[in-house]
Order: C-alpha cells, then sequence, then structure tokens
C-alpha cells in the first residue's frame, strides 16, 4: 500500500468489568447490540491482510469478556505477524495467560494509574482491580508473555509516575508507555483542574526521555498521545550531542508523533473506522465498504497524510512532520482535526518573531 498500515486498533467489544474515569469507549458491563460477529470479525480481518500486515491490537472494553477471543486470536495470529492484547488484566490467571500464549498473541498491555491500590482503584473503578492487574501481569510473565505496562497520566497520578514505573520493573515488564490523558469519551467529563497543564505535560516528557536513555536495553519507554515527545526526544538529543533511536524494532520501533490515518486506524466494535480511538470522526464502516477502500480511499485520511494541511502553529512548526500535534486534542477543542494542538507549548520561531 502507498501509506503503509503500521497498527490497527480494534474495539472488539464494549464490555468491561471496570468503570474507569477516563475510558474512551465509555465501556458497559452488558453486551451492546450490533457488535461485530465472529464471522464478520475475520472476513474484515483477512480483507486487512490482503493490504498490509499490520501490529494487531485487540482492545475492548476488555476484550477478554469475549467468549470467542481466542478463536478471534488464533485466526488473526495466522494472518498477521503481530497480534498483541490490550487488557485490563484483572481477569487473567495461569490459565487465562497460557491460554493467550497458545492462540499466538506476542505481547500484552495491562494498565497500572497508581502506584498504589487507593489510586489505582479509584480511577479504574473497581476496589482489588490493582491488586488484580499486577496479578495478572504477574500470570502472563510466567507463561512467557512479554508485557507491556500502560499509564494515563494525569494530577492524580501525576506525583506517583516514578514508582509506577519502578513497579513495572519490579514485575518484569519490557515496555512501559506514558498515555497523556486525551478528553474523549468518560475522559471528556474529567474536570481540567485533573488534565496536565502544558507545562506539566512538557516535564512529564522531558523526564521520559531521561529514563528511556537511563534504561535503555532493560525496558521499552514512550509516550502516546503527546506527539510533542518526538520533539522533545530531538531537541535534547541535540543538547546533549547523543543519537535518537537504535535498533529497536517490531512492536518497539521507532516511530515519530501522531500516525492517526497515516499509519495507525481504530475500527470500533460496530465496525466504524475512524483515524485514532481518541479522533472520533469515523471515515466509513467495514460493513459496508472494504477496508482497503476506506483506507486508500478516505478524504480524512488523505488530509491527515499531508502536513502542508496542517493549521495553526502546528502548520507553522518546524517539527511538523515528526510530530504532527495531537489531531484528537485539536478535535476536541475545536471540532477541526487539522487545528492547533491546544495543549503543545512549543512556539515556532517563525510565530515567536512574529510575536
Amino acid at each position: 500500500m502507498k501509506d503503509a498500515l503500521r497498527l490497527v486498533f480494534w474495539e472488539l467489544t464494549a464490555r468491561c468489568n471496570l468503570t474507569c474515569k477516563h475510558c474512551r469507549a465509555e465501556a458497559q458491563d452488558h453486551f451492546v447490540e450490533g457488535e461485530l460477529t465472529t464471522e464478520e470479525i475475520l472476513a474484515v480481518a483477512r480483507d486487512i491482510r490482503d493490504c498490509a500486515d499490520p501490529i494487531m491490537i485487540l482492545t475492548g472494553g476488555e476484550p477478554l469478556v469475549r467468549e470467542d477471543i481466542y478463536d478471534i486470536a488464533s485466526a488473526c495470529s495466522e494472518m498477521f505477524s503481530r497480534v498483541a492484547l490490550a487488557t485490563n488484566g484483572t481477569l487473567v490467571d495461569d490459565a487465562i495467560a497460557a491460554r493467550i500464549v497458545a492462540s499466538g498473541i506476542k505481547k500484552a498491555s495491562v494498565s497500572l494509574d497508581g502506584a498504589c491500590p487507593e489510586t489505582h482503584d479509584a480511577f479504574r473503578g473497581l476496589p482489588g482491580s490493582f491488586d488484580d492487574a499486577l496479578a495478572g501481569l504477574d500470570a502472563m510473565r510466567r507463561a512467557g508473555l512479554p508485557a507491556q505496562v500502560n499509564v494515563t497520566i494525569a494530577r492524580h497520578n501525576l506525583h506517583e509516575i516514578e514508582a509506577i514505573l519502578e513497579l513495572a520493573l519490579a514485575h518484569g515488564a519490557d515496555a512501559f508507555h506514558v498515555f497523556v490523558l486525551v478528553p474523549v469519551g468518560c475522559g471528556a467529563e474529567i474536570s481540567e483542574d485533573v488534565r496536565l497543564s502544558s507545562d506539566e505535560m512538557d516535564t512529564v516528557l522531558r523526564w521520559l526521555f531521561d529514563k528511556s536513555l537511563e534504561l535503555r536495553g532493560k525496558v521499552h519507554i514512550k509516550a502516546t498521545c503527546a506527539p510533542q515527545y518526538y520533539r522533545i526526544m530531538h531537541e535534547v538529543s541535540r543538547e546533549r550531542g547523543i543519537e535518537v533511536g537504535g535498533s529497536a524494532h517490531g512492536m518497539h520501533a521507532m516511530t515519530r508523533g501522531c500516525l492517526a490515518g497515516s499509519a495507525v486506524c481504530f475500527i470500533s466494535r460496530t465496525g466504524d473506522v475512524q483515524p485514532c480511538g481518541y479522533l472520533p470522526v469515523q471515515v466509513g464502516n467495514v460493513r459496508e465498504t472494504p477496508f482497503g477502500e476506506i483506507w486508500e480511499g478516505s478524504p480524512e485520511f488523505k488530509a491527515l497524510r499531508n502536513p502542508a494541511e496542517l493549521k495553526g502553529k502546528c502548520g507553522a512548526c518546524g517539527y511538523r512532520k515528526l510530530c504532527a500535534g495531537c489531531r484528537a486534542r485539536a478535535f476536541a477543542d475545536t471540532t477541526d482535526f487539522l487545528n492547533e494542538d491546544p495543549d503543545c507549548l512549543y512556539v515556532p520561531p517563525a510565530l515567536a518573531t512574529a510575536q
């Protein structure tokens, strides 16, 4: 394909056993009508494979609540080189971990949103979910499954971020990804005083890059939903005279900022295709249109692939091809996904001079 598809995030269900405050999917505790059937999912998977061989990330809700999850994972593992599972970890014990591995899944991610039960459980909406998530992480590691720890960072856990990283390392995680809160789904209801300011976000991302250098070779560290991280990486690397990147490949490959619609897409539980899970702009539905036609033909995807289409300071920024700004935050702020990222504090020199 002309525009290489690198990642597909596939929301298999809205069902979940947690009620997380920031949930993009606005998860439910019951079956929601309209979810793609097993047969539909496998047909679409074959359609995707005809176009590309992306990393296929099976997510939700909580994907493990689907009774056919192992059938889906096994079939996808036969089609795609790399299939991963995004789970909250609370349903995973040794038997489940063994089934995950047997289905061909190459990696799983578990979310930790605090370094202690009080912080994590309050954010996740279920007492005991912290201990259960760690137990699930441990079970997956015993089964030999590489595991990634995700943390959604906001002011409620900002002071615990270092301890969360230490906890991830102590439990054998091989990757640590920091997600900066995007105000969509339930996350839109989180008050402004909980979200990080631009200054706080910049500070966290600089700390994260320092940790990625300190722990290089031990754990893969990156920021997600914070495309300015790649600007920071290059700025700090230039200041220190060090090389950015390395030999990481596969699921740990170096990338760039916002990839929504250019290398990444999201498929909802009902078949809607979006640039990413946090950018609620429907560009087609796989029940109605072959995936390849959506990926190649969507006007929205074409706009997202062209940095010249960006507006405001993102359009004037010398880092626009590397960073591109968060298209989801631009949309949440202005309903125009090509507008400037409202949470980035960087001012391009041309605009700073003009001011």
